[in-house]
């Protein structure tokens, strides 16, 4: 399945003329440790992404949200484990492919991370809101209620 990534210089950023194409979930991979190398001074100096493909010529918005091509994300930021981190993801969700990685509110105390999936099909704007809450009930409401907005942007 192809993937698309609508990306934004900033959170005031409504431009969605930026929309990088890919060919599979494995270069979209590649592409996030890539960018995971690159040094910044702090998080407003990061660009975010978004799985929305959005109406030529529109700002983001969610009536402007066409689809989500490819992949969803979904913020963890109050996930209690025993032990190790990883081992603990793996386990619990061994038959998903994933990526994970820590957003800039992570301390080692309180990890707070992102978990990436790869979609078999694109996901129709009016079956997001369907979507994200089916996939929350699936994760076991793991990730963070307030980011199921269609247009919903997150920091690389």
């Amino acid at each position: 399945m192809d993937i698309s990534v609508t990306l934004f210089n900033s959170i005031f950023d409504n431009k969605t003329n930026r929309r990088v194409d890919l060919y599979d979930f494995d270069a979209f991979e590649r592409v996030l440790y890539d960018l995971a190398e690159v040094p910044r001074a702090s998080k407003k100096d990061a660009e975010l992404m978004s799985p929305a493909t959005y109406h030529s010529n529109t700002t983001r918005a969610n009536k402007n949200v066409i689809e989500w091509s490819g992949w969803c994300a979904v913020d963890v930021d109050d996930f209690e484990f025993n032990g190790d981190l990883k081992n603990e993801l793996v386990n619990r969700f061994s038959s998903y492919r994933w990526i994970c990685y820590s957003t800039a509110s992570s301390t080692s105390s309180s990890p707070k991370f992102r978990l990436v999936f790869p979609l078999r099909q694109a996901v129709r704007s009016e079956r997001i809101k369907s979507f994200w809450y089916a996939l929350q009930t699936e994760l076991g409401d793991l990730g963070d209620k307030q980011t199921k907005d269609l247009s919903r942007m997150y920091y690389i």
